[in-house]
């Protein structure tokens, strides 16, 4: 009688075990390939129509800018830098700077945009949030007012050729539609 009742208890316990490995492993699988959601709905965002506040940045001599959000840990950053290096590199035949901004320290942020390469006319680093930037990789197409006239947020994978097309007719305009403040 004691033996059945001491197997039955290794028995629960094992079964136990089993449901909170099953269980933990789950949650580490969910969160690996699917991660919550860039912006809660309580997160500010910036969107087009809004001045971009960066310090130092003379948006009249730089025209058009290319404006990216990125962080060296965030995945999507990583897996989207080859899109956003021929992004880049055809905004610099047109004329458009590209500036990043990185929530890390200087060092990190040029040796990540380095180890990505991607070619960007200017690098700096502050906290993502000040910006109205609710998650990475965000980007931005700002004006020579400083105004943004698109934001594309997140993973551009599957999203390339859409962002090319709107990224090429934003540059198209005349320089004299950009939106007045």
């Amino acid at each position: 009688m004691q033996n059945n009742v001491r197997a039955n208890i290794e028995l629960g316990a094992q079964i136990a075990i089993a449901i909170a490995v099953l269980v933990v492993s789950g949650v580490l699988v969910k969160r690996q390939f699917f991660p919550r959601q860039l912006s809660p709905a309580n997160v500010p965002r910036i969107s087009a129509g809004e001045r971009l506040e960066l310090s130092d940045v003379d948006w009249k001599q730089n025209k058009r800018s290319l404006v990216f959000f990125l962080n060296k840990d965030c995945h999507y950053c990583t897996s989207s830098a080859p899109f956003y290096r021929q992004l880049t590199e055809e905004a610099a035949r047109r004329s458009v700077k590209s500036l990043a901004v990185l929530p890390n320290s200087i060092e990190d942020a040029k040796a990540y945009i380095h180890s990505i390469d991607l070619p960007i006319d200017d690098v700096r680093t502050g906290p993502l949030s000040s910006y109205k930037i609710p998650g990475t990789p965000t980007v931005l197409f700002v004006n020579s007012r400083g105004t943004v006239e698109r934001a594309w947020f997140g993973d551009a994978s599957g999203k390339e050729k859409q962002i090319r097309e709107e990224f090429l007719a934003l540059v198209e305009k005349p320089l004299s539609t950009d939106s007045p403040q």
